[in-house]
């Protein structure tokens, strides 16, 4: 009984490790949009007016 206790535990600690992986994604995504957003936008606009 005890080794399912355990099985438990470890695949709910490997849950946590993806949600933190997951929430470090999505930390970096939002930065870099609050970075290189304005640079993707002046660039989009200059595409759109050339065409």
């Amino acid at each position: 009984m005890g080794s399912s206790n355990m099985t438990h535990r470890e695949s709910a600690q490997g849950l946590v490790e993806y949600g933190l992986i997951i929430a470090l994604v999505a930390v970096l995504a939002i930065a870099g949009l609050i970075i290189f957003g304005p640079a993707v936008s002046s660039l989009l606009s200059n595409v759109s007016g050339s065409v």
